[in-house]
C-alpha cells in the first residue's frame, strides 16, 4: 500500500514508495518519452506510476473502498482508473487537459480493486481522483506539501488534515511531521530520507521501488529493493 508526497514551496518534488504484495512489475523510459512502472494483474501489465512527456506525474495507489466507486462497464463517459492513468501517460495531457477531461467523465475502479490517483504537474498543482467520492484540485499556493497514503483524503475538509484514520494513517502522520520540518530545505537526498523512514517490509507489503521526481528540472531518481545507497537518475529534459 503505497505512500506518495508532494513538496511545493521553493521547488516542486514528488516522492513515492511503491509498495508491492508480490506482483510482477516492470519499469521503462517509455521509448525515451518519460517514465513508466507497470504491474502485472490477471496476465496483463497495467500502468501504476509514470511521468509523461509534459512532465506530469501520475500514480494509482490503493485506497479504502466505497460502494460508489466499484467497477462499472466502461463507455465514452465512464473510464476505469487504469485507462485514465494510461491516457494521461500516453497522450501527454497537461494539467488543463486533465481537469477538463475530469469534468466530462466518471472515473471508476477496475474489477476487484479500489485505488485513487495523485496527479502533479511541473508547477506543483495537484489533482487527486478518488472514484465514487470526489476529485480534488489544489494549486501550488494552497499548501507547502501534500501526502497521499491509503485512506480517502477527500473526506477531510483540509488538504493537510492534522488527524486522520484509515489505511496508511500512521504513515501519513509520520510523513506530515517530516515534511513540516523540511521548510525550504527539500532536496533529492532529503526526500529519499523521508521515503526510507516510510518504507514497508512486512508479510503483506514490501517497498520495492522508491522514487523522487524533481519536476522543475525534469529529473527522476529511483532505487529498488530499499537499497537507498544505489540511486539511478533518469533525465527527462529532452523529452516533450
Amino acid at each position: 500500500m503505497c505512500t506518495s508526497f508532494v513538496f511545493r514551496k521553493n521547488a516542486v518534488f514528488v516522492g513515492m514508495n511503491f509498495d508491492n504484495d508480490g506482483k510482477e512489475y516492470r519499469i521503462s523510459d517509455m521509448g525515451g518519452k518519460g517514465f513508466l512502472l507497470t504491474v502485472k494483474v490477471g496476465g496483463s501489465f497495467f500502468p501504476s506510476v509514470g511521468v509523461n512527456a509534459q512532465g506530469v506525474f501520475v500514480n494509482d495507489q490503493m485506497v479504502d473502498p466505497n460502494a460508489n466507486g466499484v467497477y462499472k462497464r466502461q463507455n465514452s463517459k465512464r473510464w476505469v482508473t487504469s485507462k485514465w492513468v494510461d491516457t494521461i501517460l500516453k497522450t501527454n495531457m497537461d494539467f488543463s487537459d486533465i481537469t477538463t477531461r475530469l469534468g466530462q467523465i466518471e472515473i471508476v475502479n477496475t474489477p476487484h480493486s479500489s485505488t485513487h490517483n495523485l496527479i502533479v504537474d511541473r508547477n506543483g498543482d495537484v489533482c487527486v481522483v478518488e472514484p465514487g467520492r470526489r476529485n480534488l484540485i489544489s494549486r501550488r499556493e494552497e499548501s507547502e506539501w501534500f501526502i497521499l497514503t491509503n485512506f480517502p483524503i477527500s473526506e477531510y475538509n483540509s488538504l493537510t488534515p492534522k488527524k486522520v484514520t484509515g489505511s496508511g494513517s500512521d504513515r501519513y502522520m509520520q510523513g506530515a511531521v517530516l515534511l513540516e520540518k523540511m521548510k525550504s530545505r527539500m532536496t533529492i537526498e532529503a526526500g529519499f530520507s523521508i521515503l526510507k523512514d516510510l518504507q514497508q517490509n512486512n508479510s503483506h507489503w514490501v517497498t520495492e521501488l522508491s522514487l523522487m521526481y524533481d519536476a522543475l528540472n525534469r529529473e527522476l531518481y529511483f532505487c529498488q529493493d530499499r537499497n537507498f545507497e544505489v540511486i539511478t537518475k533518469l533525465s527527462l529534459k529532452h523529452h516533450g
